[in-house]
């Protein structure tokens, strides 16, 4: 018995498109620096699988530019790259993409969860049993 090879490369590809979300009480001075970088920053994620995150601390007069994927958002021990800079600073574009460097670096180090571990050995068992199926 022949079985035909389904060749599922198109529907495998991820189209990746990272966003920005800045914090709605972000105060006039890094709200108009982050306008002003906004469509550099926005060129530089658009192709990652995470997010960027701006948010204020006003006590410390400070802003963070954090570089983490939007479902581990808010969990104690998730990766994430945190870039802090005083607020007022006009370097939003160079920081992000240094967050962007600094986390893409953690996530080729990373080991693989539990979740690519069973898609990779169900594509394994797979493709081996396609195998056989044709050659019989």
């Amino acid at each position: 018995m022949q079985v035909q090879k389904i060749n599922n490369q198109s529907q495998n590809k991820t189209n990746f498109q990272g966003k920005i979300f800045v914090d709605p009480d972000l105060s006039y001075e890094p709200c108009k620096f982050v306008r002003q970088h906004f469509d550099t920053m926005k060129k530089m994620i658009a192709d990652k699988p995470y997010d960027l995150f701006i948010k204020q601390d006003h006590a410390e007069r400070t802003v963070h530019i954090i570089a983490q994927k939007e479902k581990d958002l808010g969990k104690r021990n998730a990766h994430r790259q945190i870039v802090t800079m005083s607020q007022n600073v006009n370097f939003y574009d160079i920081a992000a993409q240094n967050a962007i460097e600094e986390f893409d670096k953690k996530l080729a180090n990373l080991p693989p969860t539990f979740t690519e571990k069973t898609r990779n050995f169900f594509n394994k068992l797979g493709r081996k049993f396609m195998k056989i199926m044709q050659d019989e």
